[in-house]
């Protein structure tokens, strides 16, 4: 009898443990991010953007791209957009940003999925010029510094 109720037990404990989550929320999707991307069919490049999304699905922020293969230098500024959070925790992001204003515009496409307590994601991109990548990202917060950890 012990050994019964030991496994029924154990088997409550663990589906409890493994409950579903809640159901996310465009809500859930509002607040800082770092995030990070690789480009990996052409124009291979790394990147890093900073951004906000605001409850509404705004999102603003700056990015900051490398050199790629050819030690060209990649954009450095200011990226605008909107995202949408699903109720399974899988979100999609529009990312665009003008390096050369009024002559060249750029969106970029994000597929993103978020973990189960909505606070990291990871994804892939694609963008208008046919450049494909992986991101991944965290949110973070903007108060307080960044100064090394004791």
């Amino acid at each position: 009898m012990k050994k019964i109720l030991f496994i029924v037990t154990t088997l409550l404990v663990s589906s409890q443990a493994f409950a579903a989550s809640a159901p996310c929320t465009q809500a859930n999707l509002a607040g800082n991010y770092v995030m990070y991307q690789a480009a990996i069919n052409h124009h291979n490049h790394m990147g890093r953007c900073t951004i906000n999304i605001a409850t509404g699905g705004a999102l603003t922020g700056n990015c900051e791209f490398g050199h790629n293969a050819a030690n060209e230098a990649g954009f450095s500024g200011p990226v605008y957009g909107t995202a949408s959070m699903n109720t399974n925790c899988s979100a999609t992001a529009t990312i665009s940003f003008d390096p050369v204003p009024l002559v060249v515009h750029i969106d970029s496409y994000f597929d993103l999925q978020f973990t189960p307590n909505k606070e990291a994601f990871v994804g892939n991109f694609t963008n208008t010029f046919g450049v494909e990548g992986i991101t991944n990202g965290t949110h973070y917060s903007t108060v307080l510094p960044a100064t090394t950890a004791p």
